[in-house]
């Protein structure tokens, strides 16, 4: 419990001291809370009747958090010069149609309303408040270093406690794996890869003296040693994805760069093939039931497969409909005598196509493409040196995050803190998509930073 509100208390030092505005701080705000149930609750000491159901005390803290986010959207002004993509929006509202019409015909029509709503609420803090906000040059650094100190105050103290053998003051280990403050393993892996990118941000463009570029790379270095404890093979993976989606955008001018780099990559392969053990070791968890022949035994030893080549055949059953939303993740139990793996699909668009069908499937599948048409648009975006590491921020999100929601089924899940972290960088695409026409607020080149953000007395680039 101690850790849990030492935890809290750096937060709200970070919003009081650290953030600026009442938009960003309403999206702190939710995010702290989000964070909290996230969190290993009843090891901390947080009884299931404060969390548990719509209307226990956190939850309702969530839900107005929510609102308070939705409202502080709504009074932020329309960019100068700015220009929204009306196809996008239009499918942006289709599919919330869609959600919500898929409430009338489920199993359990208040859960499904509930859950839709909160969709539909967070949908509209995305398309009123952070296609604003993230329009603007400045907005988007306050954005990443509100980030960046969420890194250091949820990664850096658990994980040094784990370290040096104190784990039973903070640290949660679920199944033998490594979760920091987390409950569940995946999710802090699904953390580390989505907050990863603020990191080499700050990296690149915050960190001006040789000091703070080797405490930034320090933080990196536990970033990775911390998915590495955790065994997350979807956030190892997502994490790396980000690192190499960021650092592909960024060197994109500098094609000899980018070759070196995967030769590199493949020299180091070649001259270790233990690196090659040392991996599939890490993918099978060595917990192996059989012995591994061909790629079929490795997807019929994985429960996931086994649940989704289960549920497959219902969902196809009402492939024009689905079972409504937030509902087909019910069906999973009898497809699996894992317990805890069966409470959801793990898998966002199988679930979606579960929820709404083809239809809905379609619809998401057409938003992420229409965001990732806009990527190219992004990254040659001129007039400023930090443009492209600014929009490298967000592509490394939408790729990476999109990959993990492959394994996990968070997408949809506003009450999930991996959905907030991946639905706004996907809006921060469209906002500067939008906004690239916008003149800098102030003088040439990216203006300075207020006092109370990046390093005392250190110009920013």
């Amino acid at each position: 419990m101690i850790v849990l509100g030492a935890l809290c208390l750096s937060f709200c030092w970070l919003l009081r001291y650290r953030v600026r505005g009442r938009f960003l701080r309403a999206y702190g705000a939710l995010f702290l809370i989000l964070l909290v149930f996230a969190s290993n609750k009843t090891e901390y000491g947080i009884p299931m009747s404060m969390t548990e159901g719509a209307f226990s005390p956190l939850s309702l803290a969530r839900w107005g958090l929510l609102v308070l986010l939705v409202y502080a959207a709504f009074r932020l002004p329309k960019p100068a010069r700015y220009r929204p993509d009306v196809m996008l929006g239009a499918l942006v509202m289709m599919l919330l149609t869609n959600i919500l019409l898929s409430t009338f015909f489920a199993a359990d029509f208040s859960y499904s309303m509930l859950r839709a709503l909160s969709f539909v609420l967070l949908a509209v803090a995305l398309l009123m408040g952070f296609a604003f906000f993230l329009a603007g040059r400045d907005e988007c650094r306050e954005f990443f270093l509100f980030h960046y100190y969420a890194a250091w105050i949820v990664v850096v103290p658990v994980l040094l406690l784990y370290v040096v053998g104190l784990e039973a003051y903070g640290a949660s280990i679920i199944m033998g794996q490594y979760a920091g403050v987390f409950g569940n393993q995946n999710m802090y892996g699904a953390f580390s890869a989505l907050i990863t990118p603020y990191v080499l941000f700050h990296h690149r463009v915050e960190a001006r003296t040789r000091q703070a570029r080797l405490i930034d790379l320090a933080l990196i270095g536990m970033i990775l040693l911390g998915v590495w404890f955790s065994h997350s093979r979807g956030g190892l993976l997502s994490t790396l994805i980000v690192v190499t989606t960021f650092y592909f955008v960024v060197h994109l001018a500098s094609r000899i760069k980018i070759i070196a780099a995967s030769l590199c990559a493949a020299a180091l392969i070649t001259l270790f093939p233990n690196i090659k053990d040392y991996a599939v070791s890490f993918i099978r968890k060595d917990t192996a039931r059989f012995e591994i022949r061909d790629l079929r035994d490795q997807i019929n030893e994985e429960k996931r497969f086994e649940m989704w080549n289960g549920v497959f055949p219902l969902f196809w059953r009402e492939k024009l409909t689905g079972y409504g939303f937030a509902s087909s993740h019910k069906t999973v139990f009898p497809f699996t005598t894992d317990v805890d793996v069966g409470r959801s699909i793990h898998n966002s668009y199988l679930e979606l196509f579960g929820d709404l069908g083809l239809p809905g499937l379609l619809l998401l599948l057409l938003i992420l493409a229409r965001v990732t048409a806009k990527v190219p648009t992004v990254v040659r975006r001129g007039g400023e040196p930090l443009d492209r590491e600014t929009g490298a921020v967000f592509i490394a999100v939408l790729v990476a995050g999109s990959f993990n929601a492959f394994f996990e089924s968070w997408m949809f899940s506003v009450g999930n803190l991996s959905a907030l972290m991946y639905w706004v960088p996907v809006a921060g695409i469209a906002a500067r998509w939008a906004g690239r026409r916008a003149p800098a607020r102030t003088g040439s080149g990216a203006p300075e930073l207020r006092p109370e953000f990046g390093y005392p007395g250190v110009p920013a680039r």
